[in-house]
């Protein structure tokens, strides 16, 4: 099980990552060059939310704020 819980981690970490990227991109371009790429940032924002669910299901507990918009430090990072 906590072999599992690292794994949802770090996919978390991972897409938080591309959501970050996504924002900086939105930031810096035309509406027209964003919305060639909406359906990919809607697509990782919905698998930040799914990751929450089954994080909080392992941990049996609520992540912090912190948690959800930093991430996770795993162990070899």
């Amino acid at each position: 099980m906590e072999k599992q819980l690292a794994l949802l981690k770090q996919k978390y970490n991972y897409n938080l990552n591309r959501n970050r990227n996504a924002e900086e991109y939105f930031k810096t371009h035309t509406v027209a060059e964003c919305l060639k790429y909406l359906n990919l940032f809607n697509q990782v924002t919905t698998e930040l939310s799914n990751l929450i669910i089954h994080i909080e299901d392992y941990m049996g507990k609520n992540m912090t704020t912190y948690e959800k918009q930093n991430g996770f430090t795993l162990g070899g990072e």
